[in-house]
């Protein structure tokens, strides 16, 4: 596999990968002037911040609002980043507490929800269930605690998504829930 070229930039092979599309295709999309690059001392490159734009003004369907609930920073960062492309809007918070507060009446469509035990994670599901928030959830739980996430899946979550998160796995629900 090769490095990124730059700091945001990448090959052909790297924002084929990353637009989940073959590389074969994006040269098609290339040849036909339909993708935004830059030909580099030979070689095609793409900002990433680019193609998330280009993605979103493709965008036939709706994009989602996505709530992310974790108590960590980081996590919900890159829950957040890996998300952006397809996200309509994007609320990061720390509990459900703030979540409803912070959303008023606005209603998520995608929650993913992390948490270090079910007993947290079925709280904030509870919390925004009886607040009428009815969008489908995401436990985020690392691979050891995956089996104690278990329980809080039966208070309504979509899917569990083991920690450490990868961007793919987050583009296939989020395109799952948008189709």
């Amino acid at each position: 596999m090769t490095e990124s070229t730059g700091q945001g930039l990448l090959n052909i092979r790297e924002a084929a990968r990353y637009l989940g599309i073959s590389h074969h295709t994006l040269y098609k999309l290339l040849e036909r002037r339909e993708v935004p690059a830059a030909k580099i001392g030979g070689s095609w490159r793409f900002n990433r911040t680019t193609l998330d734009e280009f993605v979103a003004s493709q965008s036939l369907v709706p994009r989602p609002r996505i709530l992310v609930i974790d108590r960590i920073k980081g996590d919900r960062d890159l829950l957040a980043d890996f998300a952006v492309a397809r996200a309509g809007q994007i609320d990061t918070v720390e509990s459900a507490e703030e979540a409803i507060r912070l959303l008023g009446r606005a209603k998520p469509d995608l929650v993913f929800i992390g948490g270090d035990s079910a007993e947290s994670i079925g709280t904030d599901v509870n919390k925004l269930r009886e607040e009428g928030i009815d969008a489908r959830i995401v436990v985020v739980a690392s691979p050891g605690n995956a089996a104690i996430a278990a329980p809080a899946m039966e208070h309504g979550p979509a899917f569990l998504l083991p920690k450490p998160v990868d961007r793919d796995d987050v583009i296939s629900i989020l395109t799952l829930i948008t189709h």
